[in-house]
């Protein structure tokens, strides 16, 4: 920059660059380092906020709707996705005409819902918008160093180019200004009206503070019809499933199997409240909810942090050859109690699982050939599984469990079904595989199998095993 005259209009440019785009003019390449890096961590930031707002959006806006067909139960019926489907697309675009048409007063009437719905809504809108403006300035960030490192290369081949250099360069100018066709007619970008200028950076991380939502540290399940009918909890309580490390909830001694009725003198009233309640807290500021424990009620006082921008990470599956965790299980079907000290092979299986009913007859086969007992283990209410295992016409494991809170799900690090984990009679992982394919078979060594539909020796016994 010993000569700064000289790049005058390359310095202007980068002035009204900064100006538009809320930024500063930089002079040098360092000065833009740091905030290619600020820059997309921030928006990151904003983008989870923005999904995190619109969550709560559309889960109060569910409830909205849920509320107001109860309300016009003639609506109830013109939902239905089967009444749906039938109708042709204009018949649908109408139907969505006249549903708008009365959900709109009728969301408007209930002022309170109606606020509640546009704050979310334009917080949503806030983060989504500074998320953009931030990519955007990322882009602007890679524009300035563009430009700056033109400069150091003209005035270094000013300086210290060789003729080769120069000519090289005067041949890459030429190539860049090369036209295939002729000039365009219509009016040229410099000559349109500028759009307004994006707002100063300062200005959208204050905006960060501002949409930023306050963060509890849990994963929750409504609670269905009967629980709530059995304690008598209000419409919105929810159980505890994962209390995350580390969290307010944690530090406040909030418990998995906790039931959250809502603050005070206030409870929850819809399923998923107790979500916008929290985001909506000040971070940092006592609050007290009412809990429900083992048939006892008391209050918990936490103080919300900001959400984080990657959740806590949850312990992963036991290693082989590590202690199993403990079951933490209701019995439905088989056994009252769980006996100590026996080898038993866990099965997290779900209802709807297809991949779970493809491994049963190799899961028997190897019951049988082993001695070990199976626990089928799902987190589905016992009704579903009395209904399931009622209809089911194939063979299935004698003892069933649930796990309703989860909680033997999350020790055994269980992400998907179906999952298997083989326990010595020590209480010592010894097999754990998470998937089925019948190709693989179960993969427990010293176990092969091979269905009775594959078998080519009429004398095989189905279920054989070699060890």
């Amino acid at each position: 920059w010993e000569h700064r005259g000289d790049w005058e209009p390359d310095i202007r440019l980068l002035d009204r660059i900064g100006r538009r785009f809320g930024f500063f003019s930089p002079r040098s390449l360092a000065e833009l380092e740091r905030q290619a890096t600020v820059l997309p961590e921030v928006s990151k930031q904003l983008r989870t906020y923005a999904q995190r707002w619109e969550e709560a959006l559309e889960a109060l806006a569910l409830e909205n709707l849920k509320r107001f067909t109860e309300a016009r139960p003639e609506w109830r019926e013109r939902l239905e996705p089967k009444h749906l489907q039938a109708l042709d697309a204009e018949t649908r675009r109408q139907t969505a005409h006249a549903l708008l048409a009365e959900l709109g007063p009728y969301t408007e009437h209930d002022r309170p819902r109606f606020e509640r719905l546009l704050s979310l809504r334009q917080r949503a809108r806030d983060a989504s918008q500074a998320a953009y403006r931030m990519e955007v300035r990322l882009g602007v960030v890679l524009r300035m160093r563009t430009l700056l490192t033109s400069i150091a290369g003209r005035e270094y081949l000013a300086r210290h180019g060789t003729p080769a250099e120069r000519s090289a360069y005067a041949r890459l100018v030429a190539c860049e200004d090369l036209s295939l066709f002729s000039p365009a007619t219509h009016m040229t970008a410099a000559e349109l009206a500028a759009p307004p200028s994006f707002p100063s950076i300062a200005e959208d991380q204050q905006l960060v503070e501002a949409v930023m939502p306050a963060w509890m540290g849990i994963r929750y399940r409504p609670l269905q019809d009967a629980e709530r009918a059995q304690m008598g909890a209000p419409a919105g309580a929810v159980a505890v499933l994962t209390v995350y490390p580390d969290s307010p909830a944690e530090h406040a001694g909030m418990q998995v199997a906790d039931v959250i009725l809502g603050p005070p003198g206030n409870p929850f009233e819809e399923p998923n409240q107790v979500r916008e309640w929290t985001m909506r807290r000040e971070i940092g500021e006592a609050a007290v909810l009412q809990v429900r424990r083992e048939g006892e009620t008391f209050d918990v006082a936490l103080r919300p942090a900001p959400y984080p921008i990657k959740l806590p990470e949850l312990p992963g599956p036991p290693q082989v050859g590590s202690a199993a965790p403990p079951l933490q299980v209701e019995l439905v079907r088989g056994a009252t109690q769980l006996s100590a000290h026996k080898p038993r092979l866990l099965f997290f299986w779900a209802t709807w699982c297809l991949a779970c009913k493809s491994a049963l007859p190799e899961l028997l086969a190897f019951s049988a050939a082993r001695g070990i007992e199976v626990l089928a283990i799902t987190d589905e209410p016992p009704e579903n599984l009395d209904r399931f295992l009622r209809d089911f016409p194939e063979p299935f494991p004698e003892i069933v469990a649930t796990d309703r809170y989860r909680q033997t799900f999350q020790s055994y690090g269980v992400s998907g079904t179906p999952t298997f984990v083989l326990v010595d009679g020590a209480g010592t992982v010894r097999h754990y595989r998470a998937g089925y394919n019948p190709r693989q078979g179960l993969g427990i060594e010293g176990w092969q199998w091979t269905p009775q539909t594959k078998r080519v020796s009429a004398d095989s016994a189905p279920g054989t095993a070699s060890q």
